[in-house]
């Protein structure tokens, strides 16, 4: 493993140097821990102009021999905006004023932090360049030394073969003994992926998070944050849609230019383990997709072949399960865009994974379906709650992703063995194409999650494929006021709806439809003359009822021959 050194050549350190014993610090010691990060010798007042900040600049104010007192104050003035990390001066040559100037220049150092050292006038400032730009040519090789260090470290734990799945844990591991503060990953749904002890596992993007530079040529966005501790985040683009962020909260130390190094080759490291268990878990996705498809529809032919597949699942054939198939509406997506639908049904996918355990979850185009082990003891009322929960919660999160999608789902009944999957599978579908139509018969509304056999008399309606069989159901009152061509047939489907769901109630019907009283019972004998249904008829106004269930089924159904 890497060892780790502090890094920085400050002015204290200079001071320290055999070579300079001589050296006497005429101001500005607040200013001793500046870090050097170049030097140049002031061979003409106009030098400031071409330096970057960090240098120490050698003087003997030759270079301003002749200036006025004025002139000098003007370079001092501009001087002041460059971050510069000392002044060394040498005196001994005959300059205008000399003595004013360096008071100014002394002046300058305690008001700004900048050291001033004076060096006996026999001293060589080459040498004293030389000495600089030796120490600064070492930091910088040590530098390169240490990102070939970790470089080397991090490949090797990319390369080397892991059978646990734990690759990314181990780099992070690596990672935090290096820079020695906890690290953690997070996905582009900002969801932790890992993370080291006393790392922060959940991830919010401030509003005065700011970038900063890390001091070394990064292909990465950093940024700094204060929470309740310092982190730095860094952004790293995976692919063309996709993105992780390395985040270091700084409880050890400060993030410095050295831990950047680190962190940089981890991120190599990271990139090419993330993309391997991408590919491994693609294929792993495709291969189970097909075992699953096929047992779901009933296409496996035999028992051997059966166990053979159960047996690559990693499911018990002889277990207890239920199918759960998930989707999404979506009335804000463009028809036809497939790129945006695949996308949404990642996200489901992912939010799925999180919140259901002891599951295999298929792919299936535009539909999630989940084979669930189930627990024997569980009721079918705690299992109600649970789903509901389970669907809630997924809704939240694919809700962060876009605010218009809708999660549903369908719910198929307990079936002992493997072999039985299809039938729960079925009712599942079946139950997933009602949920929009439950609100129909449920008391909840219009909920986002149906159980098959909460569908009571309805389920028989689901076994019918022929949509002439169906609209038998709707009573042919209730045909003809779907098939009136009027504009108000809206108003009136609508408040006949609102008129049986309040039991008849005129009164709180019109407030339901925020109408007048005889406005609602003028659509009420209006559309007794179009049906000739009998209100009174406690059978007839059932069958319109479900008359009323059915024929939205069949919208949904795109059943569109009505």
């Amino acid at each position: 493993m890497a060892v780790r050194r502090k890094m920085g050549f400050s002015v204290r350190e200079l001071l320290l140097e055999d070579e300079l014993n001589e050296v006497k610090l005429l101001g500005g010691e607040k200013g001793l821990d500046k870090e050097i990060k170049g030097v140049t010798i002031i061979e003409a007042p106009d030098i400031v102009k071409f330096i970057d900040g960090g240098e120490v600049l050698l003087t003997g104010l030759y270079a301003f021999r002749s200036c006025s007192i004025e002139e000098f104050q003007r370079y001092i003035n501009e001087l002041t905006r460059k971050s510069v990390s000392a002044l060394i001066l040498k005196k001994g040559r005959k300059v205008e004023n000399a003595d004013v100037k360096i008071d100014l220049l002394l002046e300058f150092a305690q008001t700004h932090g900048i050291p001033i050292l004076e060096v006996p006038f026999e001293f060589s400032f080459r040498d004293i360049m030389s000495l600089i730009m030796e120490r600064l040519f070492n930091e910088e090789v040590t530098r390169l030394k240490y990102f070939k260090t970790t470089h080397d470290n991090f490949a090797a734990l990319a390369l080397a073969p892991d059978a646990t799945g734990k690759g990314v844990d181990k780099i992070l591991d690596v990672l935090a003994k290096l820079i020695r503060n906890p690290v953690a990953v997070f996905n582009q749904n900002m969801t932790c992926v890992a993370a080291t002890d006393g790392a922060e596992r959940e991830l919010v993007i401030s509003k005065e998070a700011v970038p900063f530079e890390p001091e070394i040529f990064s292909n990465y966005s950093y940024l700094k944050q204060k929470v309740e501790v310092s982190q730095c985040i860094i952004q790293v683009k995976m692919s063309f849609r996709e993105k992780i962020y390395l985040v270091v909260t700084e409880l050890g130390q400060p993030f410095n230019t050295m831990d950047c190094i680190a962190t940089e080759s981890a991120i190599t490291a990271l990139r090419f383990e993330f993309s391997r268990q991408y590919a491994v878990t693609e294929l792993e996705k495709k291969f189970q997709n097909d075992i699953m498809h096929n047992i779901l529809n009933g296409k496996v032919h035999s028992m051997g072949e059966l166990q053979k597949n159960t047996s690559l699942l990693g499911v018990d054939i002889n277990g207890s399960y239920r199918v759960i198939v998930f989707g999404m509406a979506n009335e804000s997506m463009t028809k036809g865009d497939f790129e945006a639908k695949v996308k949404d049904t990642n996200v489901l996918s992912e939010a799925i994974f999180r919140y259901i355990s002891n599951a295999k979850i298929h792919n299936d185009l535009d539909k999630i379906v989940v084979i669930r082990g189930v627990d024997k003891e569980q009721t079918q009322e705690e299992y109600r709650k649970e789903i509901k929960k389970v669907v809630e919660s997924v809704q939240g999160d694919v809700s962060k992703h876009n605010k218009h999608l809708k999660v549903k789902a369908g719910v198929g009944k307990v079936v002992n063995g493997i072999i039985h999957l299809p039938e729960s599978f079925k009712e599942a579908n079946e139950a997933f194409m009602f949920v929009d139509v439950a609100g129909e018969i449920s008391e909840d509304g219009n909920p986002q999650a149906m159980l098959f056999s909460d569908l009571g008399i309805f389920k028989l309606l689901c076994q019918l494929d022929e949509p002439s069989m169906l609209l038998e159901y709707v009573p042919e009152g209730l045909q003809k006021l779907y098939n009136y061509k009027k504009p108000q047939r809206e108003d009136l489907i609508v408040t006949l709806k609102t008129y049986l769901d309040r039991n008849q109630n005129l009164s709180k019907t019109a407030q339901d439809l925020y109408v007048h009283y005889k406005t609602a019972a003028y659509r009420i004998e209006k559309i007794a003359k179009i049906t000739g249904i009998d209100f009174d008829n406690a059978n007839e106004v059932l069958a319109v009822r479900i008359g009323l269930v059915v024929y939205k089924m069949i919208v949904n159904y795109n059943k569109d021959f009505i």
